[in-house]
């Protein structure tokens, strides 16, 4: 285990004396928190969702009065699907969006890779502000 640990480490640190292959070594870093916090598309996405998740809730308690457990059960797990999806489709455009900012962000920069900051001990350029400005 101990030869295992050691020959990782030293190819590591032969990566990291080489350049990793001559690529760029500059790195950004972004705060996640802020760009939860401050990002306007993830602003609205978490509002869209609010609202789908809402009125799912009232359509549901409306559909299901009157009715038998059972048919109450299948109407929930409708629903449950129905938000499901709206999550996934939300999220996925996030990610979109998220990741395009970080491209571009890295190409204009010229940084060979953005990590998270909380990730980082020290290093990177804080690239926060210019992923933020690129999210739409």
């Amino acid at each position: 285990m101990k030869k295992y640990l050691v020959v990782v480490l030293m190819l590591l640190f032969a990566l990291t004396a080489l350049g990793c292959g001559g690529r760029n070594t500059a790195f950004g870093v972004v705060d996640m928190q802020r760009i939860e916090a401050e990002s306007t598309v993830y602003k609205d996405i978490r509002d869209d969702i609010m609202t789908k998740a809402k009125t799912a809730q009232d359509e549901m308690m409306k559909a299901s009065e009157g009715k038998s457990a059972e048919e109450t059960q299948k109407i929930m797990q409708e629903k449950s699907a129905e938000m499901q999806l709206v999550q996934s489709e939300a999220q996925n455009k996030l990610k979109t969006s998220f990741n395009n900012a970080l491209n571009q962000v890295a190409k204009d920069k010229k940084l060979g890779a953005i990590l998270i900051k909380d990730a980082v001990p020290q290093g990177g350029v804080d690239v926060t502000d210019d992923v933020l400005k690129n999210m739409k």
